[in-house]
């Protein structure tokens, strides 16, 4: 890289480290050179189809990735990955025009975000709340009885991991996201996230398998389905039992109207690196111009794990890599059972981030002493 500005090291520093073990989120500022993010910018701009949440594998955009400092600096924090093969841009276009930012928000005009922990089948059920009493099941655990193959009636995420049905949400190490305009100014449809609850969410892994799973929508405090409407149901919003357990930490600003969200305020060129079990949100867009990020999903290599670089996951994009990107079971040997390695690495995820370990360990003495 050629760009002559003060671009970040490839590695967090101890402060840097700190903060990721305590937020479960880190910013890292001036990780991609100005040519890299321009030369992105005018692929997505000249895309007219580009709008909202779109895969793209173009090579401006999995090159912020690839060519930049971020995989030498998570081999680093996290450990060896495959890289991304593709990745998802997040263009939020400007939002509603006549609703007032701070102490005047209209929030019958822009609800207030929800956050989630991405693996889950989310959408509404495809049939009546009423069809589904009728039938005789249970709200909760809508589903335990399905195709396990499908993907659910939204798209997205499988249904169910594993042919046996006790894993309901996939699991990956990192989210990692690219800035590619001006986000500094709360309101602008950033990304934000429930800070330091990603250790709230692994307990309540720990808590369904202690109770016997399955692990995530449909087990233990989790319903699959919750009512929503007159006669509809909606699976993948987070269950109260867990968000009770998150920490209050706030985020107060005049122009920011969602307190318990901390937003990642970011400039052309900043990353960001998050837990897998930070809930996140994307947030309205109260500015004049649109919010510019790309994502990528990492995971940790499994080295006993032989699909690792296999395509048909969709690295970058996959939230469930242990089946393919499309929902197809994958063949593994009998030695190596990927769904059960996945549930052990949600119920500890500072297995996975080598680079993290000795301030994990220093962290969680402190609460043994």
């Amino acid at each position: 890289m050629t760009d002559s500005f003060d671009q970040h090291p490839p590695r967090l520093s101890e402060d840097e480290k700190q903060r990721l073990y305590r937020d479960g989120m880190v910013i890292v500022r001036h990780a991609i050179p100005p040519s890299m993010t321009q030369a992105a910018l005018e692929v997505i701009n000249a895309n007219p189809e580009n709008k909202g949440f779109t895969n793209n594998s173009h090579t401006s955009t999995i090159d912020l990735y690839t060519e930049s400092i971020l995989p030498e600096l998570i081999d680093e924090v996290m450990g060896p990955h495959t890289r991304p093969i593709t990745g998802f841009v997040a263009l939020t276009p400007p939002g509603v025009s006549d609703a007032v930012v701070g102490n005047h928000f209209d929030e019958k005009k822009v609800p207030r975000p929800a956050t989630h922990v991405d693996g889950g089948w989310a959408g509404l059920a495809p049939v009546k709340r009423s069809e589904i009493e009728a039938a005789g099941l249970d709200l909760h655990t809508w589903g335990s009885d399905g195709d396990p193959q499908s993907m659910g009636p939204a798209g997205g995420a499988p249904l169910w991991q594993d042919p046996h049905r006790t894993v309901a949400i996939g699991s990956f190490t990192a989210f990692v996201g690219v800035c590619l305009n001006d986000q500094m100014q709360p309101g602008k449809g950033q990304f934000a996230f429930r800070r330091g609850a990603h250790e709230a969410v692994e307990a309540f892994f720990n808590m369904q398998r202690r109770e016997g799973g399955p692990i995530g929508g449909g087990g233990p405090g989790w319903p699959r389905l919750v009512p929503v409407g007159e006669d509809s149901a909606m699976a993948g919003i987070m269950p109260k039992a867990m968000e009770a357990t998150y920490p209050d930490t706030r985020f107060e600003h005049e122009d920011w109207p969602w307190p318990e969200l901390t937003p990642a305020l970011m400039e052309e060129g900043d990353a960001f690196i998050t837990l897998h079990a930070l809930p996140h949100t994307a947030t309205p867009n109260l500015s004049s111009d649109s919010r510019i990020n790309v994502y990528y999903r990492v995971r940790r290599t499994r080295e006993e794990n032989p699909h690792e670089q296999n395509r048909k996951i969709g690295w970058g994009v996959s939230d469930h890599a242990d089946r393919a990107l499309n929902g197809d079971f994958l063949d593994y040997p009998d030695h190596y059972n990927p769904y059960q390695t996945s549930v052990d690495k949600l119920c500890d995820h500072w297995s996975e981030w080598d680079g993290m370990a000795d301030i994990v360990e220093k962290e969680r003495s402190k609460h043994r002493s």
